[in-house]
């Protein structure tokens, strides 16, 4: 199910990364400090501005951490994007200033000694310098490096998600259990803030398990020199951070992510190219994440976090007033009601081939006289039928 993309009517206007559409006040980053009100919550900020002055650079400021760049000279605003504005120091270093603080994933993953460790050798750039308060980053600094435009990216998808999957796999040593409860939690409460009249939860298998928060863009990936591709650590998003709880993901949540947002680009064309986009994902990462069980749809599979990945694309589209992106994101979750009604048949499904499968067993065990084997047979015919339609319906991972 492909979505189709778009930009704010009012993107001249309203800086990419300002929220317009949820907040009822003007652009005022003099301000965000005192936190914006919004119907999900309050968002909290700091006056950015302040930071495209060198002189900000070198003052002394409480919450810097890392080789703080020195004798700042010259600012350069370069891009802004989702997350907030990108500027370049003396022409050497590459900050990041993220107008609103969604919590301390970048700065943790560089000041986590063990995770930092794991990731030196990962396709990922990580900061080398930083500034956080309370609510979380609001500088990082990386050595000097250029980003692919997306549209470069979009032309790549395989080479992006390999890069994703060596990041994964460089983690799988801090992975942490499955926790479907607060999975499905963090679900809930996104539905119950977006108003959606679609419901979705998952069981899991063990195999799915959570992995520390790494964020990754379109707009954030970098051309390595032996041609692959690199990503760049990036903050929770916004809607996010408002809607739901902090979790640790399963890897292919991000690249669930990364679909749907191509999917936006209309970058694929048929269910064989989307399955071969999480093939090349799955080429890098341990098999039982890609086995049958974990991409089982009824199990959760691939699709529980296409859903989540347009939960949020729809909240995106809400709060930064993308009106087609919120049209296809509707259309998308219209259709969720199909492949919730074809999982509600399977679990009866399942429960005829589970009871006649028990009925057989204790046929054989305790049964007697002339109808024994007759029953015995009539009951596993049965589960075998069951077997059979529950395999031929099953809704395909891709």
């Amino acid at each position: 199910m492909a979505a189709t993309g778009d930009s704010s009517a009012d993107s001249a206007v309203h800086p990419p990364w300002f929220p317009h559409a949820l907040v009822d006040r003007a652009c005022e980053p003099a301000t965000f400090a005192d936190g914006l009100p919004s119907p999900w919550g309050r968002i909290h900020g700091w006056d950015h501005t302040r930071a495209l002055s060198p002189e900000w650079w070198n003052e002394e400021h409480d919450g810097r951490w890392g080789a703080w760049p020195e004798a700042i000279t010259s600012v350069e605003a370069v891009n802004e994007d989702r997350f907030g504005l990108t500027v370049h120091l003396n022409g050497d270093w590459v900050a990041h200033l993220y107008p609103f603080q969604t919590g301390k994933d970048v700065s943790t993953l560089t000041l986590f000694e063990p995770w930092a460790n794991t990731l030196s050798s990962a396709p990922m750039l990580l900061p080398v310098a930083g500034q956080k308060n309370e609510h979380g980053d609001q500088v990082a600094v990386f050595e000097m490096h250029s980003c692919l435009p997306s549209d470069e990216v979009i032309g790549h998808p395989h080479d992006l998600v390999r890069a994703a999957a060596s990041v994964h796999a460089a983690l799988v040593a801090h992975a942490t259990p499955n926790t479907e409860r607060r999975w499905n939690e963090r679900l809930k409460a996104i539905e119950d803030q977006l108003k959606t009249t679609t419901l979705w939860r998952a069981p899991h298998t063990k195999h799915v398990v959570g992995l520390p928060s790494t964020h990754f863009s379109l707009d954030g990936v970098v051309a390595q020199a032996d041609g692959t591709l690199a990503l760049v650590a990036q903050p929770r998003s916004l809607v996010d951070h408002l809607l739901a709880p902090s979790e640790r993901l399963p890897g292919v949540s991000s690249i669930a992510m990364f679909e749907q947002r191509l999917s936006l680009e209309e970058s694929f064309d048929s269910s064989e190219s989307r399955e071969g986009f999480y093939r090349a994902w799955g080429e890098g990462v341990p098999p039982s994440w890609t086995s049958r069980a974990s991409l089982s749809t009824v199990n959760g599979g691939v699709w529980i976090w296409r859903y989540e990945a347009m939960l949020l694309m729809l909240a995106e589209a809400r709060a930064y007033g993308l009106k087609k992106q919120a049209k296809a994101c509707d259309r998308w979750l219209f259709d969720v009601s199909r492949i919730q009604a074809r999982l509600g048949e399977l679990r009866t499904v399942h429960a005829v081939r589970r009871g006649g499968m028990w009925a057989a067993i204790a046929a054989a065990l305790l049964g007697s006289g002339p109808v024994q084997i007759p029953f015995v047979l009539g009951s596993a015919g049965v589960a075998l039928a069951a077997h059979l339609v529950h395999q031929r319906r099953m809704p395909p991972p891709f």
